[in-house]
Formats: structure tokens, C-alpha cells, sequence
């Protein structure tokens, strides 16, 4: 084994890159403006740049995830890599080149754009995005370019599967045939007929799991997903009766279109989320095998290969693939409890009621009446409370440090932007989760401080209500940094103002007959007691339970962000041969999943991508 990879975790802060000072005129001829970006890309000098220029790219020349800052870097690193992937002019995509802009004023004009790119005789088709502003001298510089892996030319689309017809053979598989990647293409058999050798071998079926298994399948390559769970879409039926997305249903679909239906809820119910993906599942006839629990996956040196061993409901089995992609939750396996809130503390206390993880909640209904208190005040503590409050018990949170609340309509409106029912959400994502997370973190602040500004009433009612508030917030680092810890408000924030839902900022001593004890002495009344205090958040833990420690150890750190503010160690190269570990949330799980399938079709077509790590 080589050395672990590790890659530093940075502060947003610490990282380069901000908005450009300028406006477009109202009067700019885009059209003009937009071919003339193009002929400076082609040709390009120094000053055609700006000096804060920036370039994000997601495959095309670097074969991983990277993002350029300054001029000079900038400019050095495309000519390179212009050279050496053999690069095509750029040209104009057909779209009218339109304004993007911040809250405050700023402006810039983005235009399409699109090459090839080549290496050892694979043609990538690239498609990209290219920011021009308006500088103090009057010149029309290229501050950001944004570029991304379409496609392998004459080797199929990640976002193109046509829908088949579904059946199912009885045992566990939804599929269009349990053996459509049979031996026809090459695989081996088992005595049985069933395909026992793969491309690609996926673990888990949530998201991202199924949005990987229906990428691979669109371009053709031999894979398996496999789910533990009886059915696909149980990862959702299985939660918290009341849960729903606090985001909008086109903001989470799976690939190759809308997955929800216009008639469902804006914020879908757990139940409709599962029902839909299984659904999906069926319509597009994707290769996976329920029922199945991976006990261990193996690398062969020799072979280049992983060796898989699993249990299903016909008994063991024994596959093996050249790639291996874990999409078994991002740190969502293994729950975090407080000390006082252990087994051996519940039991020495003699707690009389029900303590339990958030990840075992379902129903509060029996505790109608009752105290109850619920430990933490992320989304899901925020849910449960509000659950607490419908069943009407006597609900109150409990407080650690100030939580950001970003209303639900802020997000909302912000998402309806891209994602709605006239715009295919592949579009979307490329509108929209291409900019470089520095650059789209400072516009959504602006955006939402200047709303929190505007709105201070609603923040002050939570205040006095007791409830801390980290009212300038950023949802960046909650969700990139911090794992969590924020609260998308669809109602319960109200309800804490109006003392529906209590807060209790003391620390917790541990348990009596009858509840808690603080640390002050004091006591607090609960017969449910639900612990929303997270999970254990390094996903080596989890994957060390498939692959070994000693391979686990070898993979980079997940999630926080580099010094270029990519995400670490998520949808590539994991520190370990044809190993990777994809997940995030919902639209990260669907966008990203077409690069993890790009990069596998790259090495089954025999020649791998090479990442440039200069």
C-alpha cells in the first residue's frame, strides 16, 4: 500500500477568488461582445484576462475537479493544458449570451461555449461557460471560464437513457432483467445464468447510488447496484413518518429528466420520495439487486480487480468488477450520542420514558400529552419538534450553540430560478452548480444577508423566544464544512416564537427516573427523548466495513473543502485504485454521479484520465 492521501482542509476565507467590480451596459450588443470573447479565447494574451480571473474545471483538461485563481495561473495553466489535451478552438454554443448578476448590482455577461479535448487518441466533448465584465478602462476582460466533460465522443451521453419497459423476476431484483449485462457482452456466469464479473460494481441505492448505476448504464458499461434494503426507495420509507424535503421536488430528481410529477407536493413526503425512486428505478431498467448486504470487497493487485462478497436472500455471492463507487451515505451510518445519553448512562439512571437516535424516530403519536424533548437544533431536531408540537406533547429543544435559520422561501425562490418543470434539470445543473464554490458562496451571502437585513423581525422573534441565532449565518460552510447544523424554516421557527416549541440552552448533566438534570441541578420533565445529534461524519469508518482499514486508510479526507474549494475526496479519485466514494446532497448526488461514470468509462475503454495535480 502507498501512503494515505491527505488533502489540507481550508476556511472559505483563506481561499482566493471574488466577485469583479463592474456592470453591463444596457446598451451592449451581446452578440458582438460574446464572439469577441471567444476570438480572445482562441487567442489568447494576458491582458484578455482579468486580474482576478478564475477558471473551474470538472474534467475536460485536468481529468478530476480544480479551480485556477489569478490571472497569471489562469492563463498558464490553459495554455498548458489547451497544449497538451490538443484542445479545438472554442465556439459558440447557440444560446443568446445573457447577464448574470448579484443582489447588489454587480453584472457580468455569461456565454456558451464549447471544444474537444483529447488524450491518447479518447476525444472528450467539453462544454463550458465563459464570464466577461466590463473593466474601469473599458475593456471587456474574461474574469471566470467555466468548463466541463460532456461526453466521449462516438461512446454514448450521461444524460441520455432512453425508458424501457419494467419487470420484476420475484427474487428481489427491479430491473429490466436481472441479466442484462449477461454473457453476451463478455461477463462471466454463474451455474445459474446470472452475470458474476462487472465494470462496475455500485453499493447502495439512495441517490447517488442510483443516479451513478443509471449514468453507467446510459453509456454502456457492465455494472451492478446493490441495496441491503428489500426495495429501492426504502432508504426514504424507512425515516420519520412527517419528513419531507425542505427543498423543491425539481430541485431533486434523479438524471434523465423530472422524476416527480407536476401534481405532487412542492416539498415531497419522505413516503413520495421512495415510491418515486423506485419507480425510476423500473423505467429505466437499472441493474440492481436488492436484499443484498456487501460484506467485503477485496483488491486484487494481480488482477486489477475488486473481489466482492455479499448476502443476498438466495445466499452468498461472489462477483467481482474493476471499479468499486460506495454510495452508502456520506457519514450517515453511525450516530453521534452525547456521553450522558449512552447505554450504560440510560441504564444507571433507571429513565423511566424512551431516549432514542433521530436516525430511529418515527412517530411521536403515542406520547400525545407528554413531555417530550428533542436534543439539537439542525433540520432534523427542528422537524421532530415541530412533529412533537402536531401530536400535541410538549415539545422543547434543546440548545447548544446559535444555529443559522435560512427561510424556506428564500431557498425556494432561489431554486425555481433553474429548477422548474420547463427546464431539464441536467440544464439546470449546468447552469447553476458549475461556478466555483467560493464564487457562488459569496452570492448567495449577499443574497441572503441582504434578506436577513431586510427581515429583522423574524430573527428577533426566535431570540426572545431564547433561541440563539447565528443570524449572519453561512450556508457554505453549514453545508460544506460543518456537515449540517442549519435550519431550512418551513414553520417550526414560528411556532418557537410563539412558545409552542420551548428552548433550553443549559448543559446536560444526564438522566433521572423522569427526564434530565442540568448542570445548574435543575430538572426538566420527558418521556421522549430524541437525540438529533448527528452521525460520526468520517466516512472511513463506514467504508473500512467493505474494504478493510488498511484500504480505508488509504482514501483522503471527505467533505470540508480544499485550497481550490473543491469538495475533498467526493466523486473521484479516492486514494486507492478504482476505488470511489460518492455522495452530498441531492443534487450533488445526481450532478456529480455523471463525472464518477465519466471517469470509470475512461479506464474500461482502457485509457484512464490523467489528473493533473501540478
Amino acid at each position: 500500500m502507498g501512503k494515505p492521501q491527505r488533502t489540507a482542509a481550508v476556511k472559505f476565507d483563506d481561499i482566493p477568488g471574488k466577485l469583479p467590480q463592474g456592470k453591463v451596459p444596457e446598451d451592449t450588443d451581446r452578440t458582438k461582445t460574446a464572439q469577441a470573447a471567444v476570438d480572445k479565447l482562441n487567442n489568447l494574451q494576458l491582458d484578455d484576462l482579468h486580474e482576478d480571473a478564475i477558471w473551474r474545471d470538472l474534467l475536460s483538461f485536468t481529468g478530476t475537479y480544480r479551480t485556477f485563481y489569478s490571472r497569471k495561473t489562469v492563463f498558464a495553466t490553459l495554455q498548458k493544458l489547451s497544449k497538451e489535451k490538443q484542445r479545438s478552438p472554442f465556439a459558440l454554443e447557440g444560446r443568446e449570451p445573457r447577464v448574470g448578476r448579484t443582489v447588489d448590482g454587480i453584472s457580468w455577461l455569461d456565454i456558451d461555449v464549447s471544444c474537444s479535448a483529447s488524450e491518447n487518441g479518447l476525444v472528450g466533448e467539453c462544454k463550458g461557460t465563459v464570464s466577461v465584465v466590463l473593466c474601469e478602462d473599458d475593456k471587456w476582460r474574461i474574469w471566470m471560464l467555466r468548463t466541463w466533460l460532456e461526453s466521449f465522443e462516438d461512446h454514448g451521453h450521461p444524460d441520455v437513457l432512453e425508458p424501457v419497459t419494467a419487470v420484476s423476476n420475484g427474487a428481489g431484483h427491479e430491473s429490466a432483467g436481472t441479466n442484462t449485462n449477461g454473457a453476451s457482452d463478455g461477463s462471466a456466469m454463474s451455474g445459474d445464468g446470472a452475470p458474476t464479473d462487472y465494470d462496475v460494481i455500485v453499493v447502495g441505492g439512495g441517490q447517488a447510488g442510483l443516479s451513478t448505476a443509471g449514468r453507467l448504464k446510459a453509456l454502456g458499461i457492465r455494472y451492478l447496484l446493490l441495496e441491503r434494503r428489500p426495495e429501492i426507495g426504502d432508504v426514504w420509507n424507512t425515516r420519520y413518518e412527517s419528513l419531507r424535503w425542505h427543498t423543491s421536488k425539481h430541485y431533486g430528481s434523479l438524471p434523465f429528466g423530472h422524476t416527480y410529477p407536476e401534481e405532487d407536493d412542492y416539498m415531497l413526503p419522505a413516503k413520495r420520495i421512495g415510491a418515486c425512486h423506485r419507480a425510476w428505478a423500473e423505467k429505466f431498467g437499472i441493474n440492481v439487486q436488492t436484499s443484498t448486504a456487501v460484506e467485503s470487497a477485496q483488491w486484487d493487485k494481480s488482477t486489477a480487480s475488486w473481489t466482492v462478497t455479499a448476502s443476498s436472500i438466495t445466499g452468498k455471492q461472489t462477483l467481482t468488477a474493476r471499479n468499486l463507487v460506495l454510495t452508502i451515505g456520506v457519514g450517515h451510518l453511525t450516530p453521534v450520542l452525547p456521553a450522558w445519553a449512552t447505554p450504560p448512562q440510560v441504564s444507571a439512571s433507571n429513565f423511566h420514558g424512551t431516549i432514542l437516535h433521530g436516525s430511529a424516530y418515527r412517530s411521536c403519536a403515542p406520547f400525545a400529552g407528554k413531555p417530550g424533548l428533542v436534543v439539537g437544533t439542525a433540520n432534523t431536531a427542528h422537524d421532530v419538534a415541530e412533529d412533537m408540537a402536531n401530536a400535541g406533547m410538549h415539545p422543547t429543544m434543546l440548545q447548544r450553540g446559535s444555529t443559522f435559520v435560512f427561510p424556506a422561501e428564500w431557498l425556494h425562490r432561489a431554486e425555481d430560478a433553474h429548477y422548474h418543470p420547463s427546464m431539464d434539470p441536467a440544464d439546470a445543473d449546468r447552469e447553476s452548480f458549475t461556478y466555483p464554490n467560493k464564487i457562488m458562496r459569496e452570492m448567495i451571502n449577499r443574497a441572503v444577508w441582504s434578506g436577513i437585513r431586510r427581515s429583522p423581525e423574524r430573527f428577533d422573534a426566535l431570540e426572545r423566544a431564547g433561541f440563539k441565532v447565528d443570524r449572519f449565518g453561512d450556508i457554505y460552510d453549514n453545508l460544506y464544512v460543518r456537515f449540517g447544523g442549519h435550519y431550512v424554516d418551513i414553520g417550526a421557527s414560528a411556532r418557537i416564537a410563539r412558545g409552542e416549541i420551548r428552548v433550553n440552552i443549559k448543559s446536560v448533566r444526564g438522566l433521572t427516573e423522569t427526564g434530565v438534570v442540568f448542570e445548574d441541578g435543575s430538572e426538566l420533565a420527558a418521556e421522549l427523548v430524541v437525540l438529533c445529534t448527528g452521525f460520526d461524519h468520517d466516512f472511513r469508518h463506514d467504508a473500512a466495513e467493505i474494504v478493510g482499514h488498511e484500504v480505508a486508510d488509504q482514501m483522503d479526507d471527505f467533505w470540508n473543502v480544499d485550497a481550490e474549494g473543491e469538495v475533498r475526496g467526493h466523486a473521484k479519485f479516492a486514494g486507492h485504485p478504482n476505488l470511489y466514494y460518492h455522495g452530498g446532497d441531492i443534487r450533488m448526488g445526481r450532478f456529480f454521479s455523471r463525472f464518477v461514470a465519466l471517469q470509470i468509462q475512461a479506464d474500461v475503454l482502457g485509457k484512464p484520465m490523467r489528473r493533473y495535480t501540478d
